[in-house]
């Protein structure tokens, strides 16, 4: 077991009574800052990680009552959200994409029909993840758990593992998968598990309402342009040396021969799928609130046994998740409810008063994104902040739905700057195809394009669907 450095405990704790004993800024009631304090200590932690993220919520959960920042029952109420229980539930369905097969069914399926060529291997692996993405908010799950090992099977069969031989295929198939997923997870408000929080923060923070299909109609066009142009533009940094690879699409048909016709469980987990995507996608016209869907979708999963109860208890995933958003959505409706968030926000909309709203909007999206080199949680930087810095580009002039959809597919593109920035990043970074500058500097520009590639695109999509 890694042991705890004393300077883990100090950093947090120090910023903690730093703040707390600061005199309270005018306008600002002595609840809002120390309400300010608790959150700033809270992400600190979770950086400096002296315990595990759902044991430092415990401890914000009981300096916010103990101090009496938040009444018992506020400190709580994020364990009421709807968002909570829709990604536990997107994490029950996950269990079923992987324990039936259904999910290496799909990968194996679409790189028999386009794994002749590098190119097409590595669209066939992003097709799988797009098609898995609506299902699986875990993206360590998803993409460190089905598609980068069947990457790894075809490198190991095309003879370009790690070493003199890595450029045949390796670096390149690796490096893209890598990339596909924080593009396909920005599509979905079920494809990354902090994206339900974007909405949550957006509701509470900012007014505004992101439904499912609402989210997924202004994120596809501007995603999906990044989805076909980032591999070719990681083809051209990395040039794989193998062009074509009908081994591959080979071995895709003979894996998926090797799997036999689906089975009775692949069956039940693939019409829970069609149906909470048919129910995500209808909200508007049947009333019925998109959490409730993912959790009649859960239900529907333990009735016909496709889930077993048992899988869900060992998976510790779901369940610290329940615990780091409930805490977490707690703690940034605190921050709102105090007052902090809009005296905050004040303050910076009137240092960037007389700028153009486009130009304000422009330099925060990519200051949200390259902050994130600070973070080592997509859901700690979205908790920190999404609200802050949509509500200063809101002041500036930016209109509000616009502002909320784009921050949130940045929440999804901003871990893909380094290996510590989310989950699937040590994962991929620890198969060796690279050395750290050389994956920092690839990533950055695969990145930094499709933030480009979003502004353009988007803001053409985004007025012509009435988003401003």
């Amino acid at each position: 077991m890694k042991q705890t450095k004393l300077w883990q405990w100090l950093v947090p704790f120090a910023l903690l009574i730093i703040i707390w004993l600061c005199p309270v800024p005018d306008g600002l009631k002595p609840q809002a800052w120390h309400m300010f304090a608790i959150f700033v200590a809270t992400i600190i932690g979770i950086l400096c990680a002296p315990l595990a993220s759902g044991a430092l919520m415990f401890i914000a959960l009981a300096l916010t009552i103990f101090t009496n920042t938040l009444s018992f029952k506020a400190a709580l109420s994020g364990f009421a959200s709807g968002t909570v229980w829709m990604i536990f539930s997107a994490y029950v369905l996950s269990l079923g994409f992987v324990k039936s097969g259904l999910g290496r069914r799909i990968a194996y399926k679409t790189l028999s029909l386009f794994g002749g060529s590098s190119l097409g291997i590595a669209f066939s692996l992003g097709i799988a993840d797009l098609i898995l993405a609506p299902a699986m908010p875990s993206v360590t799950a998803r993409s460190g758990g089905i598609v980068l090992p069947i990457a790894k099977s075809i490198n190991q069969v095309l003879d370009s593992e790690p070493g003199p031989k890595q450029k045949r295929l390796g670096e390149f198939l690796t490096m893209t998968c890598f990339q596909f997923t924080p593009i396909t997870g920005a599509m979905f408000m079920t494809g990354m598990a902090a994206n339900p929080l974007c909405a949550t923060l957006a509701k509470e923070g900012l007014g505004i309402q992101l439904t499912w299909i609402g989210w997924f109609w202004a994120a596809v066009v501007p995603a999906m342009i990044c989805f076909v142009v980032m591999p070719f533009l990681s083809y051209k940094i990395l040039n794989p040396g193998l062009k074509k690879t009908p081994e591959a699409k080979a071995m895709g048909a003979r894996e998926l021969k090797a799997m036999g016709p689906m089975s009775s469980a692949e069956k039940k987990v693939a019409v829970g799928f069609v149906l909470a995507l048919v129910g995500w996608g209808t909200t508007m016209w049947t009333g019925y609130d998109a959490n409730a869907i993912a959790i009649a979708l859960a239900a529907f999963l333990f009735l016909l046994k496709a889930v077993d109860w048992k899988d869900v208890l060992q998976d510790k995933a779901a369940w610290d998740t329940v615990v780091w958003f409930g805490v977490i959505i707690s703690l940034a409706t605190g921050l709102t409810s105090t007052g902090f968030i809009k005296w905050m926000s004040t303050g910076f909309s009137s240092m960037l008063g007389g700028m153009d709203w486009m130009v304000a909007f422009i330099l925060l999206g990519f200051a949200y994104i390259y902050l994130h080199y600070v973070f080592a949680t997509a859901s700690g930087h979205v908790a920190a902040m999404y609200v802050p810095f949509a509500m200063v580009a809101i002041g500036a002039g930016a209109p509000p739905m616009m502002v909320a959809v784009c921050f949130a597919i940045f929440s999804n593109f901003m871990w893909g700057i380094t290996e510590y920035a989310g989950g699937p990043g040590p994962i991929y970074y620890g198969q060796g195809f690279f050395e750290r500058p050389r994956f920092y500097a690839i990533n950055f520009v695969l990145v930094t394009v499709s933030v480009v590639i979003v502004f353009a695109s988007g803001m053409l999509w985004w007025k012509l669907i009435g988003l401003y």
